[in-house]
């Protein structure tokens, strides 16, 4: 192992240590301290800067990650661009990481993810992970595996880098089946792997509960995601968990129980070594998916399928009409809206969590804190993430009680990167949209 890896290993297990020893504290310390009243009215965020427009070349496709570095500047990946560029805190361009290659240093197709632990910056691409240090056009490792995992119809190559200097896969789906499947799965492993692909053990089971929409077969149609059950637009890539920034812990939701006395869902907050840090079941009211409703996402899903949105002149009318028409025949909704659709893990310990989808498409974010106690909400009726209809008005990336950084995508095709300053004061009038 490298001095340079050693010392990441070292500052990794530290971080664990340290937030291990917090948490535990703060969960045992008297509810009476822990608690507070959730403010009443949502958080207002307000826009100081915005990254990108028609006339600039700074952003030129969506945003994949975004991380913020020990030197405050903006670290940011984007679909189609073999390098991470650079921004200092007011949207200025200072440098861009990477090329186009295979090579060390070089970035194939895209920077997938980025991100920074202790002192190391880590660079996802198309199948590896490279770790700078000193320069950033030579990585001081290349990581790079792939590893089948037949009982899941997937394979795992390099995903994201975790505090202790290991890895989670990015799990790739290679049997369009096991998207339908896991409905009656236990669920899918999230494993944490050495930097040779080895499974060192698994961090916790993420819940699959039937995500896929299953159809006849015609060319160009797959098992799909259903649009109640995405995948967040940035982010680790699995169902309702995310990874701490210091890479120290996964935040996810557990069990739903919509059928209990009353519902729950369970708030989780686990390290990497696979230690529980917070177990906690979240009361909620189960709302019901309406006849409107399904019948909105069963147009948008289906014509978004079939290939009206994105439409090429290769498909004619009547071979659109014939797939929207597949799709729209199998198309189904749950009796109940999923209670959480993502998970962000703040960079001051709180956890995010954007609540069920609204007939008025306004998000509504609630804030817990470390312990799992409700301080606020957040909400945001503006914007798009994609030209999928039912994604999220905001891809948040970086959040925390004071910012929030997020993405969004406008007119044209033009990616834009947000930063808001949370204004948290408790309003006694009616509420607002944030954004």
């Amino acid at each position: 192992m490298t001095e340079t890896a050693s010392r990441l290993v070292n500052e990794g297990e530290a971080y664990v240590r340290l937030l291990t020893c917090a948490i535990a504290v703060l969960l045992c310390a008297p509810a009476g301290i822990r608690a507070q009243a959730a403010c009443p009215t949502p958080w207002q965020l307000e826009e100081v800067l915005r990254i990108g427009s028609p006339e600039s070349t700074d952003l030129v496709a969506s945003v994949l990650d975004l991380a913020i570095g020990p030197d405050s500047a903006l670290y940011v990946a984007q679909a189609m661009v073999p390098a991470v560029t650079v921004f200092s805190h007011n949207g200025q361009v200072l440098r861009r990481i990477g090329r186009a290659g295979q090579g060390p240093g070089d970035i194939e197709l895209a920077a997938r993810a980025v991100g920074w632990i202790g002192d190391t910056l880590w660079v996802a691409d198309f199948n590896r992970i490279q770790l700078f240090t000193t320069d950033e056009r030579r990585p001081d490792q290349v990581i790079q595996f792939s590893r089948g995992v037949p009982e899941e119809g997937s394979l795992l190559t390099p995903g994201r880098m975790l505090a202790d200097g290991t890895l989670i896969g990015r799990r790739r789906i290679t049997d369009g089946g096991a998207l339908s499947s896991r409905g009656e799965n236990p669920g899918l492993a999230l494993r944490r792997l050495s930097r040779s692909g080895e499974v060192l053990d698994t961090i916790a089971t993420i819940e699959w509960p039937g995500n896929a929409i299953e159809h006849e077969r015609d060319a160009g149609l797959f098992p799909g995601r259903h649009p109640l059950r995405d995948l967040a637009p940035v982010g680790l890539g699995e169902y309702l968990t995310a990874v701490k920034p210091d890479g120290a812990a996964v935040v996810r939701i557990g069990e739903v129980r919509e059928d209990a006395t009353p519902p729950t869902f369970d708030l989780l907050v686990i390290s990497i070594r696979g230690d529980t840090l917070l177990h906690r079941s979240v009361e909620y009211e189960p709302r019901e998916v309406t006849r409107a409703m399904e019948r909105r996402l069963a147009d948008e899903y289906s014509g978004w399928r079939a290939g009206y949105y994105t439409r090429s002149s290769e498909l004619t009318e009547t071979t659109l009409e014939r797939r929207r028409r597949a799709v729209r025949r199998v198309f189904w909704v749950p009796e109940y809206l999923p209670p959480v659709r993502q998970v962000v893990a703040g960079t001051d310990g709180t956890i995010w969590l954007l609540r069920e989808m609204r007939e008025d498409r306004v998000d509504v974010w609630e804030v817990y804190d470390v312990g799992g106690t409700l301080e606020g909400t957040v909400e945001i009726g503006h914007g798009r993430t994609s030209l999928v209809p039912w994604d999220p008005r905001l891809a948040v990336s970086v959040a925390s009680r004071d910012e929030v950084w997020g993405a969004t995508y406008g007119d044209f095709g033009i990616p834009y990167i947000h930063r808001y300053l949370v204004d948290r004061t408790c309003a006694s009038g009616p509420a607002q949209n944030g954004a």
